[in-house]
């Protein structure tokens, strides 16, 4: 039987692997001599749950009988070790890892047989979580002893200055020389010589010079993440020059793969993720732009401290960084990392979710820039690091004021495109307008009468008057407190209805309808006084303590009399508004948000009254919840009209909660409206429009009953108020004059800007009603000036947008007594941490800006060390301080301690330039060693911590994704742009070609391009250990697993990689099969096949002629064989590492 195509193509995976293995070929991967089996590391995700839950619950309640400093311990059993948890004491070992329900320890949580601790049992959450770390085998990260001191007892009274005093970290960077060494013609710059004092005091030498083959491969994927083309490689190989390996470095360095590569090692600090996770893993909207950012931040080598204060405090800069083109806010984006946490769906105790995701926010923002596990300290004094709860809390509380809300991230002159403009011609035109509203005023009283039909002018005459008469006082008497007559509170109803009374009634008719009013209006401010209790008035003094951003939002309120220009069509204006706060007075292209003051819920309804259109929103925001999920939190409401009226919501489940109101513009607003069509697949927001949105607001009150507040203000009272002629109208024709007249009033006032409300909504009747004209028609001197201003207002471009924060003036916050949100403590100022600088920050709004100067501040003592040893560990493939997330007591200590402190003092003399401290690491002779370990140094030194030889690291799971897509000639290298969506399999219901379900390929974007979903992982990426976004990942597992295998050969992505390669392969040139497979051997690992091996893919090609009957001088262009070949070379050891 011949072999199948498949079985033919997993031999060659199989032949070709054994193949590279035995022959010891330069840069492939073999097995290092034989060493002491060094103990396997903890996961970083498993490291972070003991530190951060496990080891604390031990200490406080076990250590005081089970541990080192009670001699005995209590029955045998020691619990601050593994070593002492798998021996056990007098009655057996305490855990069996992996299995909670044979652990003594865990049955005696339960009281099995008896209960532990002895002062009571801890809470059902801790056993849970003990239990669930006995599941996952119990791991127990070792402390290492450090230079300075061993780790304090963890149950020790806490005293900060002595842990301060007594640990490497804390003290300031050093400034020691390069040290003198023997072998002074290796060291080709200072960390050389740092490296080889070391080697050379433990009697080591460094390994020699890998080949170069193996060193533009190594350089290659460092910086750019991509595999060299061979026309690189042949370049540097065949280049004998000195400067030959600089210039290759500098055109990596200059390469703008640079940036997307540098950018993802920066997004495993953030957790970067496109959604909040949980039930419909909602999106994060936008959170592209954050990784876009980051790419140019990285290609534009933007100093580091810049970096670390636009990410803390970007939105509060003074002067914020803008892009090349001067077009885009770059610092506006830095805080959208907040934004990336995890959200609990529709959590009932929304307090705290939002403790939960703000000391997440503690977490990721500590590790990621200062390395220590600040959040540690949440529960209580951080059991072994100079860090108070007092700390964690007051570092907590600079970031617990942080609002979530969408922001523009346009540069400030971009996004003010032609107001100054605008706001001129606006002017020119209201000028204009109350010109000719003044003219036509003059005849309004004798247009009214005009407009009278013959039934109402013939009232003396006969029934026909009787009748009317009738109607009309019917009419003038039916309204009352809550009355709905539509034309109620209306001046030209009034005019209708006092107009059809006889003229011998008018007198009384008049004086009844004023009563009635005078009577109506009193009546409607008792019911609001009784049952309405003020909140917010945004259009007066109220509105200073209002928060909010965008071009909409005003600095001030408006006055009664503003009016928004349409921007098409022949009418001018729609109306006059009332005094308030708007977002669209010169565009309903600006973007605006206007939030209140947080305030306590305690009423059963809260309603507002508000203005709008095309999809704004005003919404109810419950302790900064901003997850679009209805339920319980469906308190948002879009206005649909550009007039106000109230609207309210049943507040009653969210009594004793804290919130705030937020008026925002469709793109805007914190949360989005969803289409329910697409809400079955994700909780994605609905886009409709061109960007125009408009909002305003006025008043909000709280109440306890479902009704609305009367209104108070209403036309007909301009003809009720006292003027300069004060005589009361006696006939139909006095009562059109005292229109007229008010009418002149209002606009005289109007053109002064000292409109009443009552006057703003006379005027706004008589425009709506066209009594005053609006049509361009008729304001013939308007016509220019109009077009003008909307020619300017086309040309305002509409906002980009993108997540992020704005901060309220908030209190400090209380500490919470074991970090419970329900058990509060004495309020902590806000501040950073007492170890570094522990003044407190009093100036609400800026805490973020001073805590950022902190971080970033050059005597820092961690911040540098950190992030140059994050450079060294992706370069290296570890860390002088190997636990690059801690460099806290738990943490490892410093290898090169003196070269730490020289990178980390040259770092900030060069202006935290992260392509310069790129640049000197791999210049260095230490980068360019082989991997290939001496034997004398893998019996010394098996964990290579002295840098004896390079260590030999697989690809990361972007990198070989990437690598695939590269050598195939499928890699769309476009830069930047919105997310390509995840691939979901058939079985989650999505077929292909839905728009919900991304290629199979990304469309050939590089993996960093990729939409990163919580719910939703890659599977190809997820199997090579590309993090979950949970928290702050330094230091990614690299497992070693069948899964992986098994992927490399059956995922529809490498085998759609390989064919593709085959395709193009069998439709291009080769002179012979040999150039062929030479050339795909340096395609893919940078190097010509060997002898050895051009002989077994050669055999092979011979039995796969045989085995399909193809004549073997057509094997050139079979693109089926060539694919085998391919899928073969993507499945070598060879190409997963680099050498």
């Amino acid at each position: 039987m011949n072999p199948t195509p498949t079985r033919l193509r997993r031999g060659l995976v199989v032949l070709a692997v054994s193949s590279v293995a035995a022959a010891g070929l330069p840069g492939a991967v073999s097995a290092p001599p034989a060493a002491p089996a060094a103990p396997a590391p903890v996961p970083a995700g498993q490291a972070e749950i003991f530190e951060s839950t496990i080891r604390p619950l031990l200490a406080d309640n076990c250590y005081a009988c089970h541990s080192a400093r009670v001699d005995p311990p209590f029955g045998g059993l020691r619990l601050d070790s593994r070593e002492g948890l798998l021996a056990g004491g007098d009655s057996g070992p305490a855990v069996v890892p992996g299995r909670p329900a044979e652990s003594a320890l865990v049955e005696r949580l339960h009281g099995r047989p008896m209960l532990m601790p002895p002062a009571g049992p801890l809470a059902g959450e801790d056993v849970a979580a003990l239990t669930r770390w006995v599941e996952m085998g119990a791991p127990w990260p070792e402390v290492a002893a450090t230079a300075t001191a061993a780790p304090p007892d963890p149950s020790a009274p806490f005293d900060l200055p002595e842990r301060r005093r007594t640990h490497w970290a804390w003290q300031p960077v050093g400034d020691a020389p390069p040290p003198a060494v023997a072998d002074e013609a290796w060291p080709a710059t200072p960390v050389d010589r740092f490296l080889l004092a070391a080697l050379e005091e433990a009697g080591l030498s460094p390994a020699p010079d890998a080949e170069r083959a193996a060193l533009i491969r190594r350089l290659s994927f460092d910086l750019r993440g991509l595999p060299p083309a061979p026309a690189e490689i042949a370049r540097f190989t065949g280049d004998a020059s000195p400067a030959a390996y600089a210039d290759l470095v500098d055109r990596y360095l200059a390469s703008p793969h640079f940036g997307e590569r540098w950018a993802r090692h920066w997004m495993d600090l953030v957790r970067y993720s496109e959604s909040h996770g949980s039930e419909g893993d909602p999106d994060i909207p936008h959170a592209w732009r954050y990784r876009d950012y980051l790419i140019r931040a990285f290609n534009r080598d933007v100093p580091y401290d810049q970096l670390i204060r636009e990410h803390l405090a970007g939105d509060l800069l003074d002067a914020p960084r803008l892009d090349a083109e001067g077009r885009t806010n770059e610092s506006m984006l830095g805080p959208a990392h907040f934004r990336l946490v995890e959200h609990g769906y529709q959590p009932v105790d929304p307090w705290e979710d939002r403790v939960k995701w703000t000391d997440n926010q503690v977490d990721v923002a500590s590790k990621a820039f200062l390395g220590l596990t600040v959040s540690c300290a949440r529960c209580h004094d951080h059991k072994f690091d100079a860090i108070s709860q007092k700390d964690y809390y007051a570092f907590f509380g600079t970031l617990y004021g942080a609002r979530p809300t969408m922001r523009a991230v346009d540069a400030p002159a971009v996004l003010e495109t032609n107001r100054d403009a605008l706001a001129a011609l606006k002017a020119d035109i209201r000028g204009r307008l109350a010109e000719a509203w003044g003219a036509a005023a003059e005849g309004v009283g004798a247009e009214l009468l005009a407009a009278l039909g013959p039934e109402v002018r013939d009232t003396e005459d006969g029934e026909a008057g009787s009748a009317a008469g009738a109607d009309a006082e019917a009419t003038v008497g039916s309204a009352g407190p809550g009355g709905s007559d539509a034309g109620e509170g209306s001046v030209l109803a009034a005019w209708r209805a006092l107009a059809a009374v006889d003229p011998a009634d008018f007198p009384r008719a008049w004086r009844d309808f004023r009563a009635h009013w005078e009577a109506e209006i009193a009546a409607r401010e008792r019911f609001n006084d009784e049952h309405f209790e003020p909140r917010w008035d945004l259009g007066g003094p109220d509105y200073a303590a209002s928060v909010g951003h965008g071009t909409g939002r005003p600095e001030a309120p408006s006055r009664p009399g503003e009016f928004a220009i349409e921007r098409r069509g022949d009418r001018l204006l729609n109306g006059i508004y009332p005094g308030g706060a708007y977002t669209h007075l010169l565009s309903t292209k600006h973007p605006g948000v206007i939030q209140t003051p947080r305030f306590r819920i305690d009423s059963d309804y809260l309603s507002f009254r508000v203005m709008g259109g095309d999809l704004s929103f005003v919404q109810l925001i419950i302790e900064n919840y901003p997850v679009p999920r209805g339920g319980i939190y469906h308190l948002r409401y879009s206005p649909k009209s550009d007039e106000m009226a109230w609207a309210q919501w049943d507040t009653e489940f969210w009594k004793g909660f804290t919130a705030y109101v937020e008026f925002a513009t469709q793109d805007d607003a914190t949360r989005f409206q969803l289409d329910p069509a697409d809400a079955r697949l994700r909780h994605r927001p609905t886009r409709r429009g061109d960007g125009r949105s408009f909002i305003g607001a006025s008043r909000i009150v709280s109440h306890d009953e479902p009704r609305t507040p009367q209104e108070t203000d209403v036309p007909l009272l301009a003809l009720l108020a006292a003027g300069p002629a004060a005589t009361e109208p006696a006939s139909r024709e006095d009562l059109a004059a005292r229109i007229g007249r008010r009418a002149g009033e209002a606009l005289a006032a109007w053109g002064e800007d000292r409109l009443s409300e009552r006057q703003a909504v006379f005027l706004d009747e008589l425009v709506r009603a066209d009594v005053l004209p609006r049509s361009l028609e008729k304001l013939v001197t308007l016509r220019e000036p109009v077009a003008e201003y909307r020619r300017l207002e086309r040309a305002v471009p509409v906002p980009r947008r993108a997540p992020g924060v704005i901060d309220e003036a908030a209190p400090d916050h209380p500490l919470l007594v074991r970090g419970s949100h329900k058990n509060l403590g004495d309020v902590v100022p806000r501040g950073f941490l007492t170890a570094v600088d522990g003044r407190p920050y009093p100036e609400p709004g800026l805490v973020r800006r001073h805590l950022a100067e902190a971080v970033a501040a050059p005597d820092n003592p961690l911040t540098a060390r950190v992030a140059v040893n994050r450079v060294w560990r992706h370069l290296f493939g570890y860390g002088i301080v190997r636990t690059v997330d801690n460099f806290g007591r738990l943490g490892d200590p410093p290898s090169h301690p003196a070269l730490l402190d020289h990178l980390a003092r040259g770092f900030v003399d060069d202006g935290y330039s992260v392509q310069r401290l790129v640049r000197r690491l791999v210049l260095s002779r230490a980068y360019r060693m082989s991997s290939r370990p001496a034997a004398r140094a893998a019996e010394i030194d098996p964990s290579n911590r002295l840098l004896q030889h390079a260590n030999l690291r697989r690809l990361d799971a972007e990198a070989i994704r990437d690598a695939m897509l590269s050598i195939s000639g499928r890699l769309d290298p476009t830069l930047y742009g919105p997310s390509v969506p995840v691939h979901y399999a058939p079985r989650r219901g999505l077929t292909e070609g839905d728009p919900d379900n991304g290629p199979v390929d990304g469309d050939g974007r590089r993996s960093i391009y990729l939409e990163i979903r919580r719910n939703a992982h890659n599977p190809f990426l997820e199997v090579f250990d590309l993090p979950k976004p949970a928290t702050t990942r330094g230091q990614r597992d690299t497992t070693n697993v069948p899964a992986q295998s098994l992927a490399l050969l059956n995922s529809p992505f490498v085998i759609g990689q390989a064919a593709e390669w085959g395709r193009r392969l069998a439709e291009g040139e080769a002179s012979s099969v040999d150039v062929r497979i030479r050339h795909m051997f340096v395609k893919a690992l940078t190097r010509p096949p060997d002898e050895a091996e051009l002989a077994r893919v050669a055999e092979y090609l011979d039995a796969t002629a045989a085995a399909r009957g193809v004549d073997r001088s057509l094997l050139l262009y079979d693109a089926a064989v060539w694919q085998d070949v391919a899928h073969s070379l993507f499945n070598l050891k060879e190409f997963l590492y680099i050498p």
